[in-house]
């Protein structure tokens, strides 16, 4: 448990401390836009997979772990086995990716737009990727209104 606190950790610190420079577009059309996907990202998300790092494979979340995001109209929360971990608020744009020659959808984390993740939703999948060299791809799925998102036995 106290690994996977570091990762995390570790994993906030190089994104936060990115020096990509991201563009956020502010016209009328893009700021629609950009409600619109907010909107659809507000809700809980469960980690299904991840993939990605130093090692580059895909993988199963950690056993015996539950990693889910809530992300409110202003706030993304980070809740692991049904405790909150780190809350912060966020704001959604268009941003340069390291994957795509063509801007992407971004969150944007404490208002911190040189250091935004990508993110694609397609219907209930949600996938979110850190934008710096070796960093992880997360994959989501979108959690029910009757679901804490907690292991069952």
């Amino acid at each position: 448990m106290k690994k996977n606190i570091c990762y995390i950790l570790f994993t906030s610190i190089v994104l936060f401390t990115s020096c990509k420079i991201t563009k956020r577009t502010t016209d009328k059309q893009t700021t629609t836009e950009n409600k619109k996907q907010e909107e659809t990202l507000i809700g809980r998300w469960k980690l299904v997979k991840l993939s990605g790092g130093i090692v580059g494979k895909e993988q199963d979340p950690p056993m015996g772990q539950v990693q889910v995001i809530e992300f409110t109209p202003t706030e993304m929360v980070l809740i692991i086995n049904g405790k909150e971990v780190s809350r912060n608020s966020y704001t959604t744009g268009k941003g340069k990716s390291m994957q795509s020659i063509n801007e992407r959808d971004m969150i944007f984390i404490n208002a911190n737009t040189s250091a935004g993740m990508s993110y694609n939703l397609l219907g209930d999948k949600l996938t979110i990727s850190e934008e710096f060299h070796d960093g992880f791809t997360k994959h989501f799925e979108r959690i029910g209104k009757n679901d804490d998102g907690l292991l069952r036995e």
